[in-house]
């Protein structure tokens, strides 16, 4: 059975039927025509016309070259290119000359997309977009496309870019207001590629630069100081100096914040290492004294010199540009840079405690050492790590208390002693400085000649009068007798309260204390009296002076005693006690008060000119006697007020005597004293730091721990010698020694080259 009628049988009448195709017809040529005369002449048909072909799209005419706003985009070749601040057009042949619009990106130049020369390898050192490989058009078209921050990109092609912004901001801005609209937008995006392209040193050089131009031309001297730390005090920002000149024009003072700008930067100011180490606080004792001396501000006498604007280009296709603005240069006029660099100098002084302190241990900012070392202008009641001392004062002197004992251990286990489980001198001077600065003294006080103690019973007293940084002789013969004093009220409690006051104020009157020394005399007796000192011990220190010294001290006594003119017999009573304890006979105290009376019967020398007259001529009348004094109590003891104040004029002797005599603290040995070893001094540095600098020479860095024991071998403080290498550095190369005083310390080469030349 054949294949269709298979088929037939399977689908019935509906199958189609296939036939094989037909024969395809057989060509034949055509008959020629028949040929009869006449006919008439055959008449061809013409050809049919064709419509005429569309003629290809025009492309759209390429623009002169203009500005590409900011966050505009524009296509080259089919490629987007975001972001807009380039010069986009097509260049006349003449336009495209060398030197001129090199910045200009025309579309119509050929570009090598299959081979992009991204090392820049083709690249000119003065590129020009139209005079540069196509190879190379295309790295650079790839860069603008990317977004313009591959920070591996060739610098060349950021510099091409940048000389579109210079042209824009120097050459436009001059006459379009459009284009100084645009002045912000350039100053970000240079901005930006500093970020990113800022290691090149080059363009960091041309780009600061620029920056600083774009800020004075978009400032006028006006808004916000500039930051000191975006840049170099060797070569002041334009927009300080027409800041400082637009305010000394004006006749307006200079506001904190534009002198502290001033002062930082000013190229003969030397800030020294606190205004590094410790900016904060540097800034805020700056603006407290700068307000508080000058409250607005100085006021700056305008010179003659005005502010120069000068900008040497990157692109090759701009010129130098250099403007002279009307706006004085007063920024290293002579008179605000004396002032400015006193006020650095002052703040940097103050700050130098606290600073030496962090530089040790930096941990130790916040701590209760810390703030007792910050300045008074910086220290304020409501400070976090003053908390638990504050609320003891506050505990121990209510409003209402001026005085007060309290139990010294309860302060001292506050404080983070140096060595831990030792309260040393330098402790207890720390902690005496906290309480000034909260208005309240502390006796014992080690500033004040007492020992150092870190337990046992303490006086708190409210300052209501300056205090004494140190004890004066006379400070120190009242303490040291007022000592004694209560040695014997405490072996003998005949010596009444009364009697102890009086000689306080006996103490205060005859040796001329101030009001801050009679203020703390009486905290220094109330904790005499809460020490319950004994005499133990004493009389062997007595003994250490001669019987000379132990006479002139009880003499010295005797006459505190009779410093008002009177010895009562309870004050005789006294006294007999401390001349048995001063081992002299108790009796001599009669003798040594005879002999202050021996002159009551003198007449008082002349203290004004004399009048001789005969013996016949006399008055006649009745003399006008002297004002009645108050008698004096029944057996007291008259005295010759001037003798007295003889003896009282001996205070500071036997202050020396006594002091010895009450000193707890054992001597420190002195140490060794340096050897001296012939050294080449280096310019005006002394034997020892230019010993010293020779070292720190040998090696590029040292540890902290390797540089105090340098400082130690040439008898030298770490710290202060630190600042006096870098002062002498900085007279002889503008730089310091030690670059980082961190640790490890990095010695600068160039500083220490130029000493050592």
């Amino acid at each position: 059975m054949g294949l269709f009628d298979r088929l037939r049988q399977k689908f019935g009448s509906r199958a189609a039927v296939i036939a094989p195709p037909p024969p395809a017809p057989q060509y034949s040529p055509p008959a020629p025509p028949l040929v009869s005369a006449p006919y008439p002449p055959q008449v061809v048909p013409a050809p049919p016309v064709r419509p005429p072909r569309p003629a290809p799209p025009r492309r759209p005419a390429v623009p002169a070259p203009s500005w590409v706003p900011p966050g505009t985009t524009t296509s080259v070749a089919g490629r987007s290119l975001p972001g807009g601040m380039i010069y986009f057009g097509k260049l006349s042949r003449g336009d495209a000359a060398p030197g001129r619009n090199v910045e200009v990106v025309d579309p119509t130049l050929p570009i090598d997309w299959r081979r992009p020369d991204f090392a820049g390898q083709d690249m000119d050192y003065w590129p020009a977009y139209h005079s540069i490989t196509p190879r190379s058009r295309a790295a650079y078209l790839l860069w603008l496309e990317s977004g313009r921050w591959a920070p591996d990109a060739y610098i060349g092609y950021v510099f091409l870019y940048f000389y579109g912004l210079e042209r824009r901001a120097l050459v436009d801005a001059q006459q379009d207001p459009a284009a100084r609209a645009d002045l912000p937008h350039i100053l970000g995006e240079v901005t930006r590629l500093l970020t990113i392209y800022g290691g090149n040193s080059s363009f960091r050089q041309y780009a600061t630069s620029f920056q600083q131009v774009l800020r004075a031309l978009i400032s006028r001297g006006e808004g916000a100081a500039p930051d000191p730390a975006e840049h170099d005090k060797w070569s002041p920002p334009l927009t300080l100096r027409m800041g400082i000149g637009r305010f000394a024009a004006e006749g307006r003072p200079v506001p904190v914040d534009w002198a502290w700008s001033w002062a930082l930067l000013h190229p003969e100011i030397y800030a020294r290492t606190p205004a590094t180490r410790c900016p904060d606080e540097f800034r805020a004792l700056f603006t407290t004294r700068y307000r508080a001396r000058y409250t607005d501000g100085i006021k700056v006498r305008p010179l003659k010199s005005r502010v120069d604007l000068s900008y040497h280009p990157a692109s090759g296709g701009l010129r130098t540009m250099s403007w002279q603005l009307d706006v004085p240069d007063v920024l290293t006029a002579a008179a605000p840079t004396k002032v400015l660099k006193a006020l650095v100098e002052s703040c940097t002084d103050d700050l130098d405690a606290y600073s030496r302190l962090i530089g040790r241990q930096p941990e130790a900012a916040g701590t209760l050492p810390a703030l007792a070392l910050l300045p008074d202008e910086l220290f304020t009641g409501d400070l976090e790590g003053l908390r638990p001392v504050r609320e003891l004062v506050d505990r121990t002197l209510p409003d209402d208390v001026r005085q007060a004992r309290f139990e010294l251990a309860d302060l001292t286990s506050l404080w983070p002693a140096r060595t831990p489980g030792k309260f040393a001198k330098a402790d207890a001077v720390g902690l005496a400085q906290l309480l000034d600065k909260l208005g309240v003294g502390i006796e014992p006080d080690v500033r004040m000649g007492a020992s150092v103690q870190s337990a046992g019973p303490a006086v708190l007293f409210r300052i209501t009068a300056a205090q004494p940084a140190t004890a004066t002789p006379e400070y120190t013969a009242a303490a040291t007798l007022l000592h004694l004093a209560a040695v014997v009220s405490a072996a003998d409690d005949e010596v009444s309260a009364a009697e102890r006051d009086h000689l306080v104020s006996h103490l205060e009157s005859s040796l001329h204390l101030t009001p801050g020394e009679r203020i703390r005399l009486t905290a220094h007796l109330d904790w005499l009296l809460a020490a319950k000192l004994k005499l133990t011990g004493l009389t062997k220190r007595l003994g250490a002076l001669t019987d000379a010294q132990r006479a002139h001290v009880a003499e010295f006594a005797t006459a505190i005693a009779a410093v008002d003119g009177v010895v009562s017999p309870g004050e005789v009573d006294t006294l007999r006690k401390i001349y048995k304890l001063l081992g002299q006979e108790p009796d001599s105290v009669y003798t040594e008060l005879h002999a202050l009376t021996a002159a009551s019967t003198r007449p008082a020398p002349a203290t004004e000119p004399v009048v001789v007259v005969p013996a016949d001529t006399g008055p006649t009348g009745y003399l006008i006697p002297p004002p009645a004094k108050p008698e004096p109590p029944a057996g007291a003891v008259r005295l010759d007020p001037a003798l007295v104040e003889a003896k009282m004029r001996e205070s500071a002797a036997v202050a020396a005597l006594l002091a010895d005599v009450f000193d707890d603290e054992p001597d420190e040995a002195p140490p060794p004293p340096a050897p001296v070893v012939a050294v080449a001094l280096v310019g005006s540095l002394d034997a020892a730091h230019s010993t010293l600098l020779r070292e720190l020479a040998t090696r590029p860095s040292w540890s902290r721990a390797e540089f105090d024991a340098l400082c130690a071998g040439t008898g030298l403080l770490p710290e202060g010698a630190l600042d006096v290498l870098n002062e002498a550095a900085v007279e002889a190369a503008d730089e310091p020694v030690v670059e980082d005083d961190g640790d490890p310390l990095v010695i600068n080469d160039y500083a220490m080259g130029e000493l050592l030349a």
